[in-house]
């Protein structure tokens, strides 16, 4: 599947945004901003305290091809903590493309979950419980400065966060309109939702590498939203970096407020999960004698 990326790049300026005075564009951006957190089911959207959702993640290569994909589970207390379980099949690297681990490279299949909670993480796999790099601690942390749920729920009335009208657009065929959030760490995000439904449409975060001076566009696509529990959702996701295509993500089903045992969200979790796989490994081996 090809994406029809936008007609302006991330970096552009859309038609009419230069004709506003800043404080115009600032208000015109959190006027516009009120319309998305509506359309996406208002209180029912701001006031979701943990999400439970699954499906499954394909990820793609060089040229466009599938190469693996493997099903999830994915669960938030919000804001900082996540645990994601994921389960794959026979020989993959796919878990590496999602965990930021390039090197990761799974034999025999099997089930790997990975919890963050805030400054801290872990893993759990077949060699056990351990704890995650610090450079993977600190990516989670990246990823929830600059998501956008984090952005639209909880950021965007932070002191020293910016908001600008980007002006309108045409994405994949529809008419579209930019918001730019700037915070004080020089973060660079857009916000591209559709004219009509005011549902987001794309996510794009820029970055430039300090020695190559090189941009590199981060970007999520959001289509097929069904409402669950009030909010509205989008079932097909895909990331890009820099217009190539890298995982899509088809979501079965999500639950809002169900209220998740905070428990899940520590090592001690992932430790009695690891126990309970041992208890059952060595009760399978003695039933097979």
């Amino acid at each position: 599947m090809v994406l029809a990326l936008s007609l302006a790049t991330a970096q552009g300026t859309p038609a009419n945004a230069q004709e506003m005075l800043p404080e115009q564009s600032a208000a015109k951006a959190r006027q516009v901003l009120q319309q998305v957190v509506a359309a996406l089911g208002g209180q029912a959207y701001l006031n979701a305290s943990d999400t439970d959702c699954h499906g499954r993640v394909a990820q793609f290569g060089s040229n466009d091809d599938l190469t693996d994909y493997t099903l999830f589970r994915d669960m938030w207390s919000l804001p900082d903590k996540n645990r994601t379980e994921y389960i794959t099949k026979g020989e993959n690297t796919i878990l590496g493309v999602l965990l930021n681990m390039e090197d990761l490279f799974i034999a025999h299949g099997g089930v790997m979950v990975t919890v963050f909670s805030g400054n801290h993480g872990w893993m759990l796999d077949k060699s056990g419980v351990s704890d995650q790099p610090e450079n993977l601690v600190k990516t989670f942390n990246e990823q929830l400065k600059s998501g956008m749920n984090n952005m639209l729920r909880f950021r965007m009335n932070e002191p020293g966060v910016q908001v600008h009208y980007g002006g309108t657009d045409v994405i994949d065929l529809k008419e579209a309109e930019w918001i730019d959030f700037t915070d004080g760490d020089h973060r660079n995000l857009r916000l591209a939702i559709d004219r009509f439904s005011r549902l987001p449409m794309r996510w794009v975060i820029t970055t430039r590498d300090p020695e190559t001076r090189e941009f590199t566009e981060a970007i999520t696509t959001y289509t097929q939203y069904l409402t669950m529990d009030g909010v509205k959702t989008p079932l097909n996701i895909v990331r890009l970096r820099n217009d190539h295509r890298l995982t899509q993500t088809f979501l079965s089903g999500c639950k809002y407020n169900s209220n998740l045992d905070t428990q899940l969200f520590t090592r001690d979790s992932l430790a009695q999960r690891a126990a309970d796989q041992t208890k059952k490994g060595v009760k399978n081996a003695r039933e097979k004698k």
